[in-house]
């Protein structure tokens, strides 16, 4: 396993650089004198000087990616020129509020998700079956801003759920205050959660080793939890990932709506300023995000299905596109 766990680890590290790479080559071929476009047509030359020099625009390329690797390598994201604060410092404080929107959303989802795939499958074919699958695939239609739109017009009479426009985890009252964003975040996505557990239910209830526990005297809540639903968590802990990932897209999508000062707020702040080294910094923790979450979701598949080979990274379960792949194959094999 320790062997894996590096093996992943450098992987994802080469990954990471590569993106960090292609990222600040992409600013770098933007047309024009950076310098005056963060500064706008009515900056001084000496203003205009100034950046450049701060930012070493006049420098040789193998200079600058020298120096910006090795800047964050310490650490050092830059300094953000709208708001003449270093970006790691500046990002610290809104990361907060995006990741604990996320992890909200997140729980909401599998709290969601899982009884409702559970009852599906166990009760396939049936009035239940079709109308929850009809609802969440409803909920699935409707993009997160207009269901948060929705979901303020729905609680406006009551205050539920509004949010305050700050805090995260550790801060009073997070619960209720973040509950229509993180709505807003998960309604929308417990349909793709929901249906590939069911299917992965519906597809290992017709494996030889269900009739075999059956013939044994196993009694059906033991069967459904102690060998269907486990041996069913491997496609869907692969769907959560992607699912996690894009929960975190969408909470800086969401922070607009509802006036929340995370990364989404300082995102937009950053592009409208043009201000070139806050809006690197924002994308590249957004890569290491999504980066970290693929490389976890590996490590649980190994955990969850031992016939999982470590020594083959590239099989089909670990690989996450694969997975994918196979899981919506045999969707289409499925009785509805």
């Amino acid at each position: 396993m320790a062997r894996y766990i590096l093996q992943k680890a450098g992987q994802m590290l080469i990954t990471l650089l590569l993106i960090v790479f292609i990222v600040f080559i992409m600013f770098e071929l933007i047309p024009g004198n950076p310098a005056r476009i963060m500064l706008g047509m009515n900056a001084s030359q000496e203003q205009i000087t100034a950046l450049e020099l701060e930012l070493g625009i006049n420098e040789p390329l193998p200079l600058k990616i020298k120096n910006y690797f090795a800047g964050l390598i310490q650490g050092d994201l830059g300094r953000s020129i709208r708001f003449d604060k270093p970006v790691g410092e500046l990002i610290g404080a809104a990361a907060p509020t995006t990741f604990s929107l996320a992890i909200y959303a997140f729980i909401l989802i599998i709290v969601l998700s899982v009884p409702l795939a559970l009852l599906a499958a166990r009760k396939q074919g049936s009035f239940f079956d079709n109308s929850i699958r009809f609802v969440t695939e409803t909920t699935l239609a409707i993009p997160p801003f207009f269901m948060a739109i929705i979901l303020m017009l729905i609680f406006r009479t009551t205050q539920l759920g509004l949010s305050s426009g700050q805090g995260n985890l550790a801060s009073p009252g997070f619960l209720r205050q973040f509950l229509m964003p993180a709505l807003a975040i998960a309604l929308s996505r417990v349909a793709m959660a929901m249906e590939f557990l069911r299917d992965a239910i519906i597809e290992q209830k017709r494996m030889f080793y269900t009739r075999a526990a059956v013939g044994k005297g196993a009694t059906k809540s033991r069967i459904l939890f102690f060998h269907i639903f486990r041996n069913s968590l491997v496609p869907f802990v692969t769907v959560l990932g992607l699912i996690l990932a894009e929960v975190f897209g969408g909470s800086i999508i969401i922070e607009q709506v509802f006036l929340l000062p995370g990364l989404g707020r300082l995102l937009v702040t950053a592009v409208e300023a043009r201000d070139f080294p806050l809006t690197q910094g924002i994308i590249i923790l957004i890569a290491i995000v999504v980066i970290v979450v693929n490389f976890l979701v590996d490590l649980i598949n190994q955990f969850i299905d031992p016939r999982i080979r470590l020594s083959d990274v590239k099989s089909e379960k670990s690989n996450l596109w694969t997975q994918l792949s196979y899981k919506l194959k045999f969707r289409k094999d499925i009785k509805r």
